[in-house]
């Protein structure tokens, strides 16, 4: 393991370590949303909420240290590399180990704020000065879930008045939400306990760190030792956890230990996203992070990837109550997903790319799938009415396509092949360039959808596949039905494509 559990390293800054070292890794990684300073004010502050964590105002939620105490290196070491499932924090395990301590060092010289003279103070720095010596809150063993300590948990729930933030059931749903706002007076939703991902780890030692600590920055407050006993605090836990839906999963137990996806081989490729020969594979489950909050997240997307020696199929599986296929109302969004690679094989910005690491981006739409399986989107009659057209424009008039906008051109696949250098500089290829094909299935409640391309492709712009070396892949989900379009959606952290040089297998049918 990477991260340790103890974290019992002092506050100040390591000595050997310069932090201005690392900011070329900050800066690829970090500043888009945390932004260069790290006042949480980066270009994609925009689209995602909560907003990013304002480093300067050193006010860290996620930490085992009580009260408003410093958060250990571990604790920021333990959160750069896990992420925080749930929100729109990323896990960057893909790092060295090197890069992500070098982070650590870094996010801890943007603490800095001005005092009354004008001088500039890292809080860490003045921490280790005065000595105090900043240590995790030490968990006890954790007791069985009896019915009694479920009960004991139930009547501490009320006793604090957790309901009247986190609501009767844990549904999140109190009465005095409309009141809470964090430290920025932004609005601060508390914990839906039935659905909701917990951001600071879903063990119950995780838990009982956040009671304990509380959420510094946020309304929800320490529930230390001067006003519940640790027995009380287990109990607590329990109750929170017996709240939890089933059916919801846990996103820390979905990431694969190495962080790859390997492409099987076989004696013939699959194309149908609806062919049982997919079934004698175990996809690899990815978790994704909303870029704002969903009703209905999908926490997770389900991958298998096969190849034939000539081509790539990419199978991408996901739940999806209502499926979407039109916009044709301006209220009305279209399911979709994404498929992103890195050009250059190195890890860039998750967020499409940057001007160093470019990406080939593969995306899916539901109402192109629609346009091309003969349904077609409904007529504006339909959706309107009432509407009336002047007769004389002509019924071919589409300006977008005479303009050579591909989008609006007639589609020959699903799948749009494109390419992207950071935010807004997404760019389809041109049509003689669009080589994926694939297909998209909607059934009993799930979307399938296949990807397909020849390994060795002659474009420029297109991503190399070779047997050799891992391509680094993300994911991206819409959920129209919530209105997801554009940067609100669902993504996933970096992963690994990796060929597997086995013999091929046989395709069962």
């Amino acid at each position: 393991m990477l991260i340790g559990a103890g974290g019992m390293l002092a506050a100040g800054n390591d000595p050997a370590m310069d932090p201005l070292l690392s900011k070329a890794v900050y800066d690829q990684h970090c500043a888009a949303c945390h932004g260069s300073n790290g006042d949480g004010n980066g270009p994609a502050a925009v689209w995602l909420y909560p907003k990013p964590r304002d480093f300067s105002a050193g006010q860290f939620k996620i930490k085992s240290t009580p009260g408003q105490a410093l958060p250990t290196d571990e604790d920021l070491l333990r959160s750069i590399s896990r992420g925080l499932p749930g929100s729109s924090m990323p896990g960057f395990a893909y790092l060295t180990e090197s890069d992500l301590r070098d982070l650590v060092q870094y996010v801890k010289h943007l603490t800095a704020y001005t005092d009354n003279s004008g001088r500039q103070i890292n809080r860490f720095e003045e921490a280790a000065a005065s000595g105090v010596r900043v240590q995790s809150v030490v968990v006890p063993p954790e007791p069985a879930a009896t019915v009694q300590v479920l009960a004991q948990g139930r009547e501490v729930y009320q006793r604090m008045q957790c309901n009247l933030c986190h609501g009767e059931s844990g549904a999140g749903d109190g009465p005095q939400v409309p009141t809470l706002r964090d430290y920025a007076g932004l609005p601060a939703p508390p914990r839906d306990f039935n659905t909701g991902l917990f951001r600071g780890g879903h063990t119950g030692a995780d838990l009982y760190q956040r009671i304990h600590n509380g959420l510094p920055g946020t309304p929800m407050i320490p529930y230390g030792s001067e006003v519940m006993t640790s027995e009380e605090r287990w109990a607590l836990v329990h109750y929170v956890r017996s709240l939890r839906r089933t059916d919801v999963a846990v996103s820390d137990l979905l990431m694969p230990e190495d962080g790859r996806i390997r492409v099987q081989r076989v004696a013939r490729l699959i194309t149908d996203p609806m062919d049982r020969a997919w079934e004698q594979f175990d996809p690899v489950r990815v978790p994704l992070n909303p870029l704002w909050p969903e009703p209905q997240q999908v926490y997770a997307v389900a991958v298998t990837a096969v190849t034939d020696g000539r081509k790539l199929a990419l199978l991408l599986h996901w739940r999806d109550e209502l499926p979407q296929h039109t916009a044709i109302r301006v209220q009305d969004f279209q399911d979709a997903a994404a498929v992103q690679f890195s050009m250059t094989g190195e890890y860039g910005f998750i967020g499409m790319g940057d001007a160093q690491h470019p990406v080939n981006l593969w995306h899916w739409k539901a109402g192109a799938q629609a346009e091309l399986a003969g349904r077609g989107e409904p007529a504006m009659e339909d959706a309107y009415p009432s509407l009336r057209v002047d007769g004389w424009i002509p019924a071919s008039f589409n300006t977008a396509a005479d303009a050579g906008n591909v989008t609006a051109l007639p589609h020959k696949s699903p799948i749009e092949d494109a390419n992207a250098r950071g935010f807004g500089s997404f760019r389809p290829q041109p049509p003689a360039q669009q080589n994926v094909l694939g297909n998209g299935v909607w059934h009993d409640g799930n979307w399938n959808v296949v990807f397909i391309r020849d390994l060795k492709s002659k474009d420029k712009d297109d991503v190399k596949f070779t047997e050799t070396q891992p391509v680094p892949i993300a994911f991206a989900i819409w959920n129209g039905e919530q209105g997801d379009r554009n940067g609100r959606k669902m993504v996933s952290n970096w992963f690994q494509l990796q060929f597997d040089p086995a013999k091929s297998r046989a395709t069962k049918r």
